[in-house]
């Protein structure tokens, strides 16, 4: 019995060695989409496996397709943005940043814009009023920058704030929080309380 596989096994390393004179088939793929071919050119044999692998895996398929295994799936039939809409080269970035949510990137006009909308927001997490100061300087700062257009994009049409103005507005804001409001009698606890 062991004869007959070593004989066998002779055979095909006989004929690997015999075949490894024709000359490999071309990489079609590789020539349509100009990618370089594979460094390291596939045996006769190894495209054989490679051809198997696909009919098996694809007669699995064609069992579970007739056996109805992929009826009534979750998704059947709706619409998946990141997959149909695939004219856009950088929709794998796009769904990245909306699933991690990333926020703060883009050309200098749209995120400046994004940042003068929530503006107040963010000046009433600042703890001082030179912090505030500070923030709405380094924001014009950045507005002046993004209107040289060095690097490009759309114009930029966020207007400029007054720190004085901002830092008055955000001492009203302040002050409205920290108002005392009317004063709640206390509860007395029924161990206070007289018969």
């Amino acid at each position: 019995m062991k004869d007959k596989k070593d004989a066998a096994l002779n055979a095909a390393r006989y004929q690997m060695g015999q075949a490894g004179d024709e000359p490999l088939p071309v990489d079609e793929y590789a020539q349509a989409t100009g990618m370089a071919p594979v460094a390291k050119q596939k045996t006769p044999l190894q495209l054989h496996a490679e051809d198997e692998a696909w009919e098996v895996a694809n007669s699995v398929l064609d069992e579970a397709f007739a056996r109805g295994d992929f009826d009534h799936l979750a998704l059947a039939g709706q619409k998946i943005d990141h997959i149909t809409g695939n004219d856009d080269p950088d929709w794998w970035l796009k769904s990245m940043m909306r699933r991690e949510q990333i926020t703060g990137l883009g050309p200098p006009a749209l995120t400046l814009r994004v940042e003068d909308e929530q503006m107040e927001q963010t000046l009433d997490h600042l703890p001082t009023e030179r912090a505030v100061r500070e923030h709405v300087e380094d924001f014009n700062q950045r507005i002046i920058e993004a209107r040289r257009q060095l690097l490009g994009g759309p114009p930029v049409i966020t207007a400029l704030r007054d720190a004085t103005a901002e830092v008055l507005a955000w001492q009203q804001r302040r002050a409205r929080v920290t108002e005392p409001g009317p004063a709640v009698p206390a509860k007395r606890r029924w161990w206070h309380r007289k018969n």
